[in-house]
């Protein structure tokens, strides 16, 4: 190839290799997703680091190759958004394996006046539920976490703490001393499993 030829070769703009895999995948993707419903592709998420790391792999193999890649503006702001988008994929997948920032549930719930209960086949994330109780009352609570781990903190009112614990499991009672508005929060990762939380009223003869 001639000093001339080399001249009018068209260069290719840095970040253009990388974008087009990550559309072919994301397409590939889709397609799939929509073919077999009850496939599993949330592993996508958990391989946005791809993105930088092919990105990375470019520029170094055209810095190797005799600098063909085209560095301008376009090609800068091509790249700024692939790390954001990979940045952006990471964060969604890091919450969502943590539960720090939503709450994902496969579960039936129900709070009500005396009891608070979940069955959950999968609950990564937070739940509350505030019950009244009187003086002398019992709150009673199950608990039967058969994967993951499922922490329960239950509160009065002014924050004060009766229950606190992570991968509890079996039964659980509290004497209620105070009259008040008691607070069961629980924390699910990645959880399977069951619990109930109720009240049982002080009897007759306690309360006279």
């Amino acid at each position: 190839m001639t000093a001339s030829e080399q001249a009018v070769r068209p260069q290719r703009r840095v970040g253009t290799f990388t974008l087009g895999v990550v559309l072919v995948t994301a397409g590939a993707a889709m397609l799939t997703s929509l073919l077999w419903p009850g496939l599993e592709i949330g592993w996508l998420l958990k391989a946005s680091p791809l993105v930088l790391v092919a990105l990375g792999v470019e520029t170094l193999l055209s810095a190797r190759g005799g600098g063909k890649v085209k560095y301008d503006w376009l090609g800068m702001l091509l790249c700024f958004l692939l790390v954001g988008a990979a940045l952006v994929l990471y964060a969604a997948a890091w919450a969502f394996e943590t539960g720090e920032y939503f709450s994902v549930y496969d579960c039936s719930r129900y709070a009500g006046e005396t009891s608070y209960r979940m069955d959950y086949g999968y609950f990564n994330g937070f739940d509350s539920h505030t019950l009244r109780l009187e003086a002398g009352d019992t709150l009673a609570g199950r608990i039967d976490t058969c994967g993951g781990w499922l922490e329960v903190e239950v509160s009065d009112e002014d924050g004060g703490t009766l229950l606190e614990g992570a991968a509890l499991s079996g039964d659980q009672s509290m004497e209620i001393t105070r009259t008040g508005d008691y607070t069961i929060l629980v924390h699910g990762r990645k959880a399977s499993g069951n619990f109930i939380f109720e009240r049982s009223p002080a009897s007759a003869e306690e309360t006279t």
